[in-house]
């Protein structure tokens, strides 16, 4: 009787042991965040200056997260925007960035009503065991 509730027991343990999202791992993700930065003048465009998104932040959500309202983690690009996750589980990633829209507001003249809003940018992966996948380029907008 004892071994079989041992036995049971050691089963039971192994099929309770599912590992999720996160942290932990031997995968990663990587890419490379660019910046296309609109130039405006009195409120109106003039042209687009692109670079790489050296200290951009690049935020990531484990797992299938439906209203993707809250990251689990956050890094900084580095100098030539390129980033990298490591020590992922296997299963479904997205990563993204933000872009800064500008908007021009009903009175041209006067530039006190233009504003700004933030944009995700994002690319969902799905990694397996000792897997390094990339998600490309993110390119942001300022």
């Amino acid at each position: 009787m004892k071994k079989l509730l041992v036995a049971s027991m050691a089963v039971f343990a192994l099929v309770a042991c599912k590992k999720v999202e996160g942290e932990g791992g031997k995968s990663s993700i990587s890419g490379k965040v660019a910046v296309d930065h609109k130039l405006y003048v009195n409120g109106l465009y003039q042209s687009t200056v692109s670079y790489d998104g050296a200290k951009e932040d690049v935020y990531i959500i484990y797992g299938n997260e439906s209203d993707g309202t809250m990251y689990n983690d956050k890094i900084e690009a580095s100098y030539d925007g390129s980033f990298k996750f490591e020590y992922l589980q296997p299963g479904t990633y997205t990563v993204f960035a933000y872009s800064e829209i500008f908007h021009t507001g009903p009175n041209v003249s006067n530039n006190d009503d233009d504003y700004y809003t933030f944009e995700k940018v994002s690319q969902t992966v799905t990694i397996g065991k000792k897997e390094d996948a990339t998600v490309g380029t993110l390119t942001i907008i300022k």
